[in-house]
C-alpha cells in the first residue's frame, strides 16, 4: 500500500503547480520522495519533492479540488496520505482530522505520461540534444525568476494569446513575447549564460498555456534546451523539475 508523510505546506505547493485545468493526478511514491507528472498534447510537467515514512507505489487523486481544499484548510504541520490500491479510497490524515475520498481507475493527466517518458529517457541519454525527431541544438543557463515576465500576460493582454520564444546565443538573451490580436503585445527578456547554439537565433511558438507553465519553474538556476520550431525544455540541476512545452503555432 503506497503511503507517505510530508509537510502540509510542501504538498500544497507541489500540487498547486498542477491544479489549473487538472482535476485528477497520479502520485509516484519513492523511497524518500514523491513525484507528480502530467502529460498532454501541449506540455509535460514533472516535479519531485522529499517525503518521509514512504511505502513505494502509485496512488491516484481523482478529486483534486476537494483534496486541495482539505489540505489548505487543515491546521496540522504534516499530512499522511495512503491508498490501498487503484480505485480504492484515498486516505488523508492531518493531525486529529482525516479525509477519505473515493477514486476512479482513470486519471486523464497520467494517460500520456508513459509514452512521453519513453521519449524523455532517450533525450536524457543523448544529453538533451534532441527530443524525438526535433533537434535541441541550443541551450543555456538562466535564473528561473527571469522566466516569470509573462506570467500575468493573460490578465494584461487577454486570454487566447499566442506566444513566441526566441533565443540568441551570441547575445546571451532569451526573448519572450505574448500577443493577442487587436489587444496588444507583451515582451520580456532575460540574460542567459549560453551553453550551445551556433545559429544567430532559434525560435519556437506556443499558445496561451506557456505563461502559466513558466510560473512553475523553480526560482534557482535552471537549464533550457530548444531548437528551431522545437519543444522548449527546462530542467533544474538535481532532476526534481522538468518541463517540456511542445511547439505549436496557433493563430491568435
Amino acid at each position: 500500500m503506497p503511503l507517505f508523510t510530508i509537510s502540509r505546506k510542501d504538498l500544497s505547493s507541489l500540487l498547486d503547480s498542477f491544479v489549473k485545468g487538472v482535476d485528477s493526478l497520479a502520485l509516484r511514491v519513492g523511497e524518500e520522495s514523491i513525484t507528480v507528472a502530467v502529460g498532454a498534447l501541449t506540455h509535460y510537467l514533472r516535479r519531485t519533492v522529499p517525503a518521509q515514512d514512504c511505502t513505494p507505489g502509485k496512488m491516484y487523486i481523482t478529486d483534486l479540488p476537494r483534496f486541495m481544499t482539505y489540505i489548505k484548510t487543515a491546521s496540522a504541520a504534516e499530512v499522511t496520505v495512503s491508498q490501498s490500491g487503484r480505485g480504492r479510497p484515498l486516505q488523508v490524515r492531518a493531525g486529529k482530522s482525516s479525509l477519505e475520498l473515493p477514486t476512479s481507475s482513470f486519471v486523464a493527466s497520467d494517460e500520456q505520461v508513459p509514452l512521453i517518458e519513453k521519449v524523455i529517457q532517450a533525450s536524457e541519454e543523448s544529453m538533451w540534444v534532441s527530443f524525438g525527431p526535433a533537434s535541441l541544438e541550443a541551450s543555456g543557463n538562466i535564473s528561473g525568476v527571469n522566466l516569470y515576465g509573462l506570467t500575468k500576460a493573460d490578465k494584461i493582454v487577454g486570454s487566447g494569446l499566442t506566444c513566441r520564444v526566441v533565443y540568441r546565443p551570441r547575445d546571451n538573451e532569451l526573448a519572450l513575447m505574448a500577443h493577442q490580436a487587436n489587444k496588444g503585445k507583451m515582451f520580456a527578456s532575460a540574460e542567459v549564460e549560453a551553453v550551445s547554439g551556433s545559429k544567430e537565433s532559434y525560435e519556437s511558438h506556443f499558445a496561451h498555456w506557456l505563461p502559466e507553465l513558466l510560473s512553475t519553474v523553480p526560482d534557482t538556476t535552471v537549464q533550457f534546451h530548444m531548437g528551431e520550431s522545437a519543444p522548449l525544455v527546462i530542467r533544474d540541476q538535481d532532476g526534481s523539475y522538468l518541463l517540456l512545452v511542445f511547439d505549436q503555432e496557433v493563430e491568435a
